[in-house]
């Protein structure tokens, strides 16, 4: 009789099957770490490309308002020789005024300067006279806009710029809004601030946008830069054309004073009281542009000239990235 043999099954390569079982957990183990480590790594790479690109941007964008500075000096020092240089009966300045464009290790920087003083100032509302115009100039640039809504928005944008009106029916509608806030009751630090006022909507701020602003105090219309919208709501029955032709009028030929403005044929049938306009402005707007590779930093600045003659100072009131006021 055989007795069974207790010898472990062997094949040819001389090795237990337990042990090559074994050996195949270590090789899929050991392959299994490999490729953990190799993500790792992958993803240890990828954070610290993104990252390296990131502080890349993040000092390009400081460079770039450095540089911005320097084009931002450019446009006060343009301000003040335009007053210093002044003609008799020409324009003081010729707006819009762009710069040349400067490229310095790889930057690319220039500076546009506004009038501010073209456009409506919001923070004038506290005038009756200016909240007609402010009436007006709803309906020129939305005709849809009838009668009564466009008083019920001049009424909310004087309210929201009056100081001491805390308990109204403004603030009751302010308060129920999803997102609850208050009316800032002082004069508007940005034109944006017009789309949290009562009766204004998305549609209606960015059609009126080009053509307010709010400055830090009460000011006059400069005839020379003012749109032909501006312009039309300066006086009852104006409209957009007649705007339109003052404004070739002036380009034709450069008007000297207030009085040869109001002295236009083209004015005659409409009263426009001479302490709403000027000649000479005091605000403006510098639209900075820099640009490395596809990257681009813009800066608005509000400056303010003060004085008439060459010893006028040119003031910066504040800055904004990539919005304006």
């Amino acid at each position: 009789m055989r007795t069974a043999s207790k010898t472990p099954n062997i094949r040819a390569s001389g090795q237990p099957r337990y042990v090559r079982r074994q050996q195949g957990v270590v090789i899929v183990l050991a392959l299994f770490i490999v490729a953990l480590v190799a993500t790792l790594a992958y993803v240890m790479m990828s954070r610290l490309e993104r990252d390296t690109r990131r502080t890349s941007l993040l000092l390009r964008d400081t460079q770039a308002e450095f540089y911005a500075q320097g084009s931002i000096a450019w446009a006060m020092e343009q301000l003040r020789a335009n007053l210093a240089n002044q003609k008799p009966n020409l324009p003081v300045d010729v707006i819009p005024l762009k710069s040349p464009v400067d490229e310095v290790n790889g930057y690319k920087i220039s500076s546009t300067i506004y009038d501010m003083q073209a456009r409506f100032n919001l923070n004038n509302l506290g005038n009756p006279e200016s909240q007609a115009d402010f009436k007006r100039l709803l309906q020129l640039v939305d005709p849809k806009i009838n009668e009564q809504q466009a008083q019920q928005i001049v009424l909310a944008a004087t309210d929201w710029i009056t100081p001491g009106q805390q308990q109204n029916e403004y603030n009751k509608y302010y308060m129920d809004r999803p997102l609850p806030y208050r009316a800032a009751h002082r004069p508007m630090a940005s034109a944006s601030e017009l789309q949290l006022v009562k009766g204004m909507t998305p549609q209606l701020f960015s059609l009126l946008q080009p053509y307010v602003t709010a400055l830090p105090v009460t000011t006059q219309v400069n005839l020379r830069t003012a749109t032909p919208q501006v312009m039309a709501a300066l006086a009852p029955g104006m409209t957009v054309d007649t705007g339109k032709e003052i404004a070739r009028v002036r380009e034709q030929s450069p008007i000297a004073s207030t009085q040869a403005f109001l002295n236009l044929d083209l004015l005659k049938n409409h009263n426009i009281p001479a302490e709403k306009i000027t000649a000479l402005s005091n605000y403006f707007l510098v639209e900075t542009n820099v640009t490395i590779e596809k990257q681009n930093v813009v800066i608005y600045t509000l400056l303010e000239r003060t004085g008439n003659d060459a010893k006028s100072a040119v003031t910066i009131i504040w800055q904004s990235k990539g919005l304006p006021g």
